[in-house]
């Protein structure tokens, strides 16, 4: 008799109250359910949809198929985040912000001919890659899907929203002790901070309380998403190593933004805008206190020893490289953002400079220190309708660039 196969995953629909105002919010929750032999790096994913009030949900087609990928790619990661400067891009010069101008490279819509950020395999030192095991969590805001409520004028309630569900997948961070498996996690313990994420209440589809999941300590982060969900994602701060302690050094977090829409942000926002651009602006040029509170001051420029690298440009005035990376794929042929509207905001917000002159077809572009990325593909609107396949692809090929070893 053949046997029945195991599922790779587990996919189960919970609902949380925002931490904001305790508005209830419909999570699909992606755990693996296979176990390996190998070092695997447990990392926390979040996908965030589009506008709610033009039909946005976690059923997107965008949404789906980032969820499938994370769900079924094997990924990995170098222990030490790929952000080092190649000696190529050392000599470039510097903006006001501190960041080299960027170079373009441009190609005819082959992903794997995109430029790149500067490999791991630069990084040299005998980095190791190891597997990441996903825990991810798409999420429907407020007033989309089955979560209560409604969309907010300004956008800050969705920002909540989208930090709740960080929040949620620290809380097995929460224990002090990393786990091989998921099947051999240490009981929880409140770390009696009275902070929302340590309230873990989670609930069913008829709003009884059930136990939350048991859920590992997660070493990086991965926030993403597609259109206003991606403007949400930009302003959330990466997850602090240690969530009790504010003033702990942040996890290596990489932004995945897709079709950004800068473009309309003040309608998306009420002309709210500026407040998400200069939360954006903070993590992708490297100046946010990691967990947004005053007593981490001290630390905003501490580190963590894994994840950093000494900077040997001696016109540098960092000492440690960031662990934070962006990556922004949007179609030339997007009818709210165009590309050139949306260099102009990486320009400003992520020290990104490109050249005078663009021409058409698809074509890529990396600030020479590695941390930011986008990639412009041609024959492509915003809503990427039958080009699914190609938007993972491109993250696929970047992803593979970049996190080698």
């Amino acid at each position: 008799m053949a046997s029945i196969p195991i599922p790779r995953r587990y996919r189960t629909i919970v609902y949380i109250p925002s931490r904001s105002d305790g508005t209830m919010l419909e999570v699909c929750l992606s755990i693996p359910t296979s176990t390996s032999s190998q070092p695997q790096v447990y990392t926390g994913v979040v996908i965030a949809h589009p506008y709610g009030p033009l039909g946005g949900s976690y059923n997107n087609n965008v949404v789906g198929a980032l969820l499938q990928w994370f769900e079924t790619s094997s990924l990995s990661a170098p222990i030490t985040l790929s952000t080092k400067k190649s000696k190529k891009g050392a000599t470039g010069k510097r903006n006001s912000t501190g960041a080299r101008k960027g170079s373009l490279d441009q190609d005819t819509g082959n992903a794997g001919t995109a430029a790149s950020p500067t490999s791991a395999k630069s990084a040299g030192g005998g980095a190791q890659a190891e597997s990441l095991a996903c825990i991810i969590c798409a999420f429907n805001f407020r007033g989309c899907g089955k979560s209560k409520g409604k969309t907010s004028w300004f956008g800050e309630a969705e920002r909540e929203d989208y930090q709740t569900v960080v929040d949620f997948l620290q809380s097995g961070s929460r224990t002090g002790t990393s786990t091989s498996h998921l099947n051999n996690i240490p009981e929880q313990r409140d770390s009696g901070t009275g902070s929302p994420a340590s309230n873990r209440a989670v609930f069913d589809e008829t709003g009884r309380e059930i136990d939350p999941p048991r859920l590992p300590f997660l070493s990086r982060f991965i926030l993403s998403g597609f259109s206003y969900g991606g403007m949400v994602a930009s302003s959330i701060p990466p997850p602090l190593r240690n969530p009790a302690d504010p003033a702990s050094a942040h996890l290596p977090t990489t932004y995945i933004m897709i079709s950004y829409p800068a473009g309309v942000a003040w309608f998306l926002t009420s002309g709210a805008q500026s407040g998400f651009y200069k939360r954006a602006r903070a993590i992708l040029q490297g100046e946010q206190q990691p967990s947004g509170d005053a007593t981490a001051a001290a630390k905003n420029d501490t580190e963590t020893t894994t994840a950093t690298e000494t900077d040997t440009d001696a016109g540098d005035t960092q000492s440690k490289k960031s662990t934070i990376e962006a990556y922004f794929i949007t179609g030339a042929d997007d009818q709210f953002t165009s590309p050139k509207t949306l260099l102009n905001w990486l320009k400003t917000n992520a020290g990104l400079n490109p050249p005078n002159t663009l021409t058409g077809g698809s074509w890529a572009l990396t600030r020479p220190d590695g941390a930011i990325h986008v990639d412009v593909v041609k024959g492509v609107d915003h809503f990427w309708l039958d080009r699914e396949q190609e938007l993972v692809d491109r993250l696929q090929a970047w992803w593979s660039d970049t996190h080698s070893v």
